[in-house]
């Protein structure tokens, strides 16, 4: 998503934020040595910390800031009053920010960093992912007062779906094709 924001002209910045298992670093070809980690620790933001911690990508208009050194106090760190300033002073320089967090289910993580947003976009990784679980991170969303922009399906492949991906659609149309419904 953030490739295709700045694929259309929209200065963007994809933010690390699964400080367990980051993986945006690996994704850009980027070093990891220090951010976001690195950031929420302080108190008060130095802004000139900020420097080098933006990372160009290969895509043109694309910023990252990695998640840093991997941390146990992920938690602890995304609750502290650095996160929403830094997001303010991000809203200044960008056009739009995506926080990649980690699987909402299983940590808090992505309900504290979704306060700061002005909404959330849930992934569901198709064959993976229940409906059951995307109902109830739904449902927690909405206890939060968070809004929900929408819901992207993930590595879902509609050869392995039944009938295709067009389904049914040709069922009524059969006789117009020479074939059955």
């Amino acid at each position: 998503m953030a490739i295709a924001l700045a694929e259309v002209k929209h200065s963007t910045l994809i933010i690390d934020a699964d400080l367990r298992k980051p993986r945006i670093h690996k994704v850009f070809q980027l070093p990891n040595e220090r951010g976001l980690s690195d950031l929420l620790t302080q108190r008060p933001l130095q802004l000139e910390s900020l420097q080098g911690l933006l990372q160009e990508t290969s895509i043109p208009g694309l910023v990252a800031l990695t998640s840093g050194p991997v941390s146990n106090a992920a938690a602890n760190l995304l609750y502290s009053e650095t996160l929403p300033e830094l997001i303010d002073i991000f809203r200044k320089e960008f056009d739009m920010i995506i926080i990649d967090t980690p699987p909402m289910l299983q940590m808090p993580d992505a309900r504290v960093i979704a306060r700061t947003g002005d909404g959330v976009i849930m992934i569901i990784h198709a064959n993976q992912t229940t409906r059951d679980a995307a109902l109830a991170a739904r449902q927690r969303f909405n206890e939060d007062g968070t809004r929900l922009l929408g819901t992207i399906l993930n590595d879902w492949n509609p050869k392995h779906s039944p009938n295709g991906y067009y389904g049914g659609y040709y069922g009524g149309y059969g006789k117009y094709y020479g074939t059955k419904a």
